[in-house]
């Protein structure tokens, strides 16, 4: 596990992170637009009327606002497993550059999760 672990939010984990965090920071990611095009069945729906969640879609020149939750590195694990769990109905992690700064200057590595269009979710 790396001395920091960064978490990206930018659907449900704005509001209702659900973890324990060491800090929270807005952030952006670049290349990437939000869209309401994951179906859920698990949290707000079911499998006869999946409810629509947010991912993230690639798109050249995009830039999704949101926030940064830093892990402490004592609870990093523990909070990964978690997410796994909580995102579990499609979506995978994905290694990326947040920008902190307004100007994008300030960078460190973070994950965040989506749902990529081969899972059996995405609407």
């Amino acid at each position: 596990m790396p001395e920091t672990t960064w978490i990206f939010a930018y659907g449900s984990l704005l509001w209702k992170p659900g973890f324990t965090y060491a800090e929270a920071r807005p952030a952006f990611v670049r290349g990437w637009a939000r869209r309401f095009w994951q179906g859920s069945t698990d949290h707000r729906g079911t499998e006869a009327a999946p409810g629509r969640v947010v991912t993230l879609v690639e798109s050249d020149g995009a830039q999704c606002w949101g926030l940064a939750y830093r892990l402490a590195p004592t609870r990093a694990a523990e909070t990964l497993r978690m997410l796994d769990h909580r995102e579990r109905g499609g979506y995978c992690r994905l290694v990326t550059r947040l920008h902190f700064a307004a100007n994008g200057e300030e960078t460190e590595p973070g994950l965040l999760y989506l749902a990529r269009p081969r899972n059996r979710n995405y609407l």
